[in-house]
């Protein structure tokens, strides 16, 4: 480092200098201008931003292997830094060789953020390093790095050591198969501070899930596992299904686009009947047809735990509505159901309708992609003029159409308004939602220009709404752009 800057620069007083420093990224100050002289060094000791620094953010920064070295003298100078997020910058072995060697000593780090890298195995065994020198690391972030079950056994290994504080740690979109969960669910049996595990898309079938369902057994810490996109059937789901009897921990499953089907949720559904620690459950994707949805709700009826449930994509039909509907009407705990893309048409909807007329626990229903038209929107509108409790209505990608659009913005007027004098709406539909409903999300709806000028009608006496998208590129610029002018204008009063 040189002693003595341009002249020019010490010539710029000191207000200038901070002026052009809030320009540049935390980057370029930290690994560029610092050390470029003496005068600049003293000055950016001072700048309220590099004494404040805790977060260093350089996603998708290209950062190479000189880059690194950059890096890594940062995290060694500031010790202020409790995250670090590098994902998204191709990082291989050596990279985090560097990291390894900076962190050695390090004990402010609490977050590490590594996803989307190019890690592997060996340079695993650096991270292992990584975890057992910085105690104070709580939370990992691995996500699509080619960590196969060598990378795992490492750290897994390092995992076992006590002084490891680890909590999250996502491993979404690796490849540890059955051997890597083996040597995982042997850390699980004994570790006592990770709470949350993410093992999406790991290539995990039958041996592995029984290798980490046994090590559940046994641990007391982790609430949060998501094994969603592995090879999960109803063999499979047996085995969790024994956990979630004996495990009073586990509080969120996610077991998203897996081959459960209905065989395998009545394993599942029996023991969520008894089950008083599960409160979020998504089963997205697995084909469990109208005779899976009849078994979870029949769980449904009796679970007093479940807050979240998400059944998307699952093929359950409007019968499948039918028997959830039923059991909305006397279950006294879920929040947020997601039933979007199940096929269950107008009729589904108006079983959903009959729910949410007893319903009085429910804030956010999805039913978005459902093949509900007009008379489907009516059934709900109907039924939420006595209900009190839904914030979030989803009705995207529902062919609608403009009788629909007109059905909603009947429901939009505020009841408070004594008459309408919009032509576009007749006083005889006139209706409202509650006041507890806030968001309604529809986009893709086949709404025209007739319409968008229900909804702007609508909008236009109704201030506590939220809608996002509401219209297509079928209705007409300028109605469009009233549409969007009203939007804001919600937005910006329930913000």
């Amino acid at each position: 480092m040189s002693d003595h800057g341009s002249s020019s620069l010490l010539a710029l007083p000191i207000d200038i200098i901070y002026r052009i420093l809030d320009h540049l990224s935390d980057f370029t100050l930290l690994c560029a201008v610092r050390d470029v002289c003496t005068r600049l060094n003293s000055i950016i000791d001072t700048y309220y931003r590099y004494q404040t620094l805790t977060s260093l953010k350089l996603e998708m920064y290209e950062i190479n292997h000189y880059g690194s070295k950059q890096v890594a003298a940062v995290i060694r100078s500031h010790v202020t830094i409790t995250t670090l997020d590098l994902s998204l910058n191709e990082i291989g072995t050596l990279e985090v060789q560097y990291l390894s060697d900076a962190l050695k000593d390090n004990q402010t780090l609490t977050k590490l953020d590594l996803s989307y890298n190019r890690i592997g195995n060996e340079a695993a065994l650096h991270l292992a390093n990584i975890l057992q020198n910085t105690t104070t690391i709580t939370a990992l972030y691995l996500a699509e790095n080619d960590i196969e079950s060598a990378g795992m056994e490492h750290m897994a290994k390092a995992l076992r050591n006590k002084t490891v504080k680890l909590t999250i740690l996502d491993l979404t979109w690796n490849r540890i198969g059955d051997v890597g969960a083996q040597h995982l669910a042997d850390t699980l049996r004994t570790n006592t501070t990770l709470t949350t595990l993410d093992l999406t898309r790991n290539r995990i079938k039958n041996e592995g899930i029984r290798h980490l369902t046994d090590a559940l057994l046994h641990n007391i810490t982790l609430t949060t596992l998501y094994l969603s996109d592995n090879t999960i059937g109803a063999l499979e789901v047996q085995y969790l299904a024994n956990v979630l009897r004996n495990n009073t921990t586990l509080t969120t499953l996610d077991l998203k686009m897996n081959s459960i089907k209905d065989e395998g949720i009545q394993s599942l559904a029996d023991v969520l009947k008894n089950n008083t620690t599960l409160t979020t459950l998504h089963l997205g994707n697995n084909k469990i047809g109208t005779i899976g949805a009849e078994h979870l709700a029949i769980a449904l009826q009796n679970n007093t735990a479940l807050t979240r449930l998400d059944l998307g994509s699952n093929e359950i039909g409007a019968l499948g509505a039918e028997y959830l509907a039923h059991a909305l009407q006397n279950n006294m705990t879920l929040t947020t159901v997601d039933l979007s893309s199940n096929q269950i048409r107008d009729q589904g909807a108006q079983y959903m309708a009959n729910a949410l007329r007893k319903n009085t626990k429910v804030t956010t229903l999805d039913l978005s992609s459902n093949q509900i038209q007009a008379m489907g929107v009516q059934h709900l509108v109907d039924a939420l003029r006595s209900n009190t409790t839904l914030i979030t209505l989803y009705l995207s990608l529902n062919p609608i159409g403009d009788e629909g659009a007109r059905h909603l913005a009947n429901a939009l007027r505020s009841n408070t308004v004594g008459f309408v004098s919009s032509s576009w709406l007749p006083q005889s539909y006139l209706h409202c939602f509650p006041q507890t409903l806030t968001s309604l999300r529809l986009w893709d709806n086949e709404i025209g220009d007739d319409g968008a000028k229900f909804l702007v009608n609508g909008l236009e006496t109704n201030k506590h709404i939220r809608l996002n998208d509401v219209v297509a590129e079928s209705v007409g610029r300028e109605l469009r752009d009233r549409v969007d002018e009203l939007l804001t204008q919600n937005k910006q009063r329930t913000q």
